[in-house]
This record gives structure tokens, C-alpha cells and sequence, in this order.
């Protein structure tokens, strides 16, 4: 016989189990509440701060909106420049937003890029004015009270707006130097061997021809080819023999001329002299210093191993001929054993008579502070002696060159006549060279 618990002792516990229910839901609730409110707290920030983003790149985009680098006196208030708008520092300000619920408060900090820069006589723009380091800030406070901020750096360049037009313009045809892949100062000429080097011959009816490296423009062999077989139809196996067998720098130019009573640099149209005019190098021991026991003394391998030291040649053209006007020129240059390998010396021109009357020859150097760093003359300031006119920028005496050169071109002008000038650049004149000329010889 079974026996029977009496219904009395099971009362209540139902009512215990959903009390127990009850409290384990609330406790789900709770958290459920506190993960809402984040979750809304998270999406309130995200979206303060793409509001806040919206905001710094506005303001960094009316910074550079500026349509002229000074504002000429009397211009319409509405004309932004670089010089007003953008340089003076901004304090926090409030800035409108769109549907959110807080304020922003934006300020900016403007300083010069490149600061503690001494620049030589006679450059009157400062150097701080070429580019400024501009920060935007933008501040807000939270739901809960708490500070926020976002904050954009950027860099904006004294460039003329006017150059951007460039961009748009198609270039010439012809007349270009094309990297085509390799280093600019490689001929154009030159037969890309499909190997990471290009031939080259130099001058007119030449044998040699020197092999470059196409990322560094260095050259790297020299070889002999018949002058009969065209550059155009080498291989890479007919230079393999000869192709790492020197290491040599390339200078290399254009000769104009401009024989009348006014010379012209810009558009020089005389006829070219015939040969033997070419270029030389008069190479100079290396001058470049470093610190012994705090004491500046010659760096040793400053001599150059190679004799001869440098070959140089041009497409003159023969007596007689009166169809050219300009000669080029190409000089390989063995450097010194220095780290990096480097040259230091003059590049002149031979085969000329010089003097200052009107029956001999004044070679000009095209020379300018092309890239506006605001030297174009040697101080004597530097500790090491270097100057700071750049080797690029056809210097009358070159220092610790470790590349290859282009574009070192001269003028010839009559000997009583006068190296000539050229206007500055104006982009609104439609000037983008300057195409001045200093005087090299006599």
C-alpha cells in the first residue's frame, strides 16, 4: 500500500519559483536598461564625432580656398588670401552643427613649417611664410558631462593657386625628358635593355657607350661598340661583358647661342659654333670634412682613383654647317672612394676663343634658385665650406656631387656683350622659368 503526502505540505512552492522568476528577470532588465543606455551613449558620440569630422575638414578646406597669395590693396573683402586669412591663429569660437545635442566650439593653431631658418642677403620673403603647419581643434561635451575633442594636422604650401591649373594642361608632344620607368636624367635616347639598365652613346660618331643603372641613373659600364651599329638595336647580351666595369656619375647639358647685341636667354636662336666646342670638367680634390675628436679635418679618398678622371662629349656639328642651334653635351665623371663616391670641381666649355670683345666668345651658366630655397650665391658661413646653392642649379663650382646631373645647360653670348637676366616667374604673367644667366668665362 502507497503511501500519500498530504496536499498541506506542498503549498507555497509555486509561488517561491516565480518570486525566483521574478527576481532573476529583473536583474536580465537591469542589465538590458544599462546596455540600452550605452548603446545610446555610443551611437550619441559616434555621431557627435562625425559631426565634429564634418566640421575640422570644413574649416581646413576654406583654409586652402585662398585664391591669391597677398591681397592687393582695395581688393573685394570676399577675396581669400595666404597671407591674411591664413596665418593668424584663430581662437575657440562656437560653430553651427546640424540636429545634435551639444556645442562645438572649434580653434586652430597656425605655425611656420620650417622654423629657426637664417636666410642669406637679399631674400625678403621669410621663410616661415612657404608652408604653414595648421591644426584644427574641435571641441564638445558629452551626455554625461565629459570634454571630447578631435583634432586634424595638416600642411598648407605658399604655392600660387594658379599652378594647380597646371594639372589640367596637356603637355607638348615633344621636347619632354620621359622617365619612361627609369631615372629622369637617363637620356631619352638611350636603349632600355630590359635588364634594369639602358645603353647609351654619347656625342655623334662615338664608339663608346656607357650603360646606366635605370633606378639610379648611375653608370655602371663602359663600352666599345661600332659606331655603324645603331644603340637602337643592342641587346642586353651584346653589353653583359662590359657592363660592370666602372662606376661613373653623368653631367650632361644643352649649348645655346645668342650673338647679337642683345643677347636673349629666353629664346636664344643664333647658329651653333662647330667643333672641337665641348664641355670639360676641371676635377678638384675633395674638400668635405668630418669631426675628429671635435675637430673638422679632411675626410681621406677625396682623389680620384680613375685616370682619366672624366670624358666628356658633344654633338657639335662640322665647320660650315649652319642649320643647328644648339649643342649637347654628356660627360661621364669617375668620382673620389669617399662614402657616398662624389665629385667636386668646375664644368667649363673648350673649343672657343674667349675674351670681351665682339670677335671672341662669354660663356653664361643658366642659373637660379629653382627651387626656392633661397640661395643662389655661396655664404662662407657653413662649418664645412659646402655651398648652398644646389648642384642641380648649375653652381659655378660643384660640391660632393654622389649623382647623376641633366639639365646643366650654358649660354654663348658675344664677348662685349653682357650675360643676360630673365623675369622672375609670374604665374599670372605666364612665366614658370626662370630662365637668368651667370656669368662662368672668361
Amino acid at each position: 500500500m502507497m503511501l500519500r503526502r498530504p496536499m498541506s505540505a506542498q503549498r507555497g512552492v509555486t509561488l517561491i519559483e516565480a518570486l525566483v522568476a521574478l527576481v532573476v528577470m529583473s536583474f536580465g532588465m537591469v542589465a538590458l536598461v544599462g546596455l540600452l543606455g550605452n548603446l545610446r551613449y555610443s551611437g550619441d558620440i559616434a555621431k557627435q564625432r562625425g559631426e565634429a569630422m564634418r566640421i575640422a575638414q570644413a574649416e581646413l578646406e576654406l583654409l586652402r580656398s585662398f585664391s591669391t597669395l597677398t591681397k592687393p590693396a582695395g581688393a573685394a573683402a570676399n577675396i581669400r588670401d595666404y597671407d591674411q586669412d591664413l596665418l593668424p591663429a584663430v581662437a575657440a569660437r562656437t560653430v553651427p552643427a546640424e540636429n545634435t545635442n551639444t556645442v562645438f566650439q572649434l580653434a586652430r593653431t597656425v605655425r611656420p613649417l620650417v622654423q629657426g631658418v637664417t636666410l642669406p642677403a637679399g631674400v625678403n620673403e621669410p621663410q616661415t611664410l612657404r608652408a604653414q603647419a595648421v591644426s584644427v581643434t574641435v571641441g564638445w561635451e558629452d551626455r554625461s558631462g565629459a570634454q571630447q575633442q578631435l583634432v586634424l594636422d595638416t600642411i598648407i604650401s605658399r604655392a600660387a593657386p594658379v599652378f594647380s591649373l597646371a594639372m589640367g594642361v596637356a603637355p607638348p608632344s615633344s621636347g619632354l625628358r620621359l622617365p619612361d620607368k627609369r631615372n629622369p636624367v637617363i637620356p631619352q635616347s638611350a636603349k632600355d635593355l630590359g635588364n634594369g639598365a639602358s645603353a647609351f652613346r654619347p656625342g655623334g660618331g662615338s664608339s663608346a657607350v656607357w650603360v646606366f643603372n635605370n633606378r639610379t641613373g648611375v653608370i655602371t659600364g663602359v663600352c666599345e661598340i661600332p659606331v655603324d651599329q645603331a644603340v637602337s638595336t643592342l641587346m642586353a647580351s651584346d653589353v653583359e661583358s662590359c657592363r660592370n666595369n666602372t662606376v661613373g656619375y653623368l653631367v650632361s647639358g644643352t649649348i645655346r647661342f645668342s650673338l647679337g647685341d642683345t643677347p636673349d636667354a629666353t629664346a636664344p636662336q643664333s647658329t651653333a659654333l662647330p667643333q672641337p666646342l665641348n664641355a670639360s670638367l676641371n676635377l678638384t680634390p675633395s674638400q668635405f670634412k668630418t669631426r675628429r675628436n671635435g675637430v673638422l679635418v679632411l675626410a681621406p679618398g677625396g682623389d680620384y682613383p680613375v685616370s682619366p678622371n672624366h670624358v666628356c662629349f658633344s654633338d657639335a656639328p662640322e665647320a660650315g654647317a649652319t642649320t643647328r642651334t644648339a649643342v649637347n653635351y654628356s660627360c661621364l665623371v669617375h668620382p673620389n672612394t669617399q662614402s657616398p663616391r662624389n665629385w667636386w670641381g668646375q664644368l667649363l666649355l673648350t673649343g672657343l676663343s674667349l675674351g670681351a670683345t665682339s670677335s671672341t666668345y662669354k660663356v653664361c651658366r643658366y642659373s637660379a634658385d629653382y627651387n626656392g630655397n633661397g640661395y643662389t650665391h655661396i655664404p662662407t658661413t657653413d662649418p664645412e665650406g659646402l655651398d648652398k646653392i644646389d648642384n642641380e642649379e648649375h653652381p659655378a663650382a660643384y660640391q660632393r656631387v654622389s649623382y647623376s646631373l641633366a639639365r646643366q645647360n650654358f649660354l654663348v653670348v658675344r664677348g662685349d656683350a653682357v650675360c643676360p637676366g630673365a623675369p622672375a616667374p609670374d604665374a599670372s604673367a605666364g612665366v614658370f622659368v626662370d630662365y637668368s644667366t651667370v656669368q662662368m668665362q672668361p
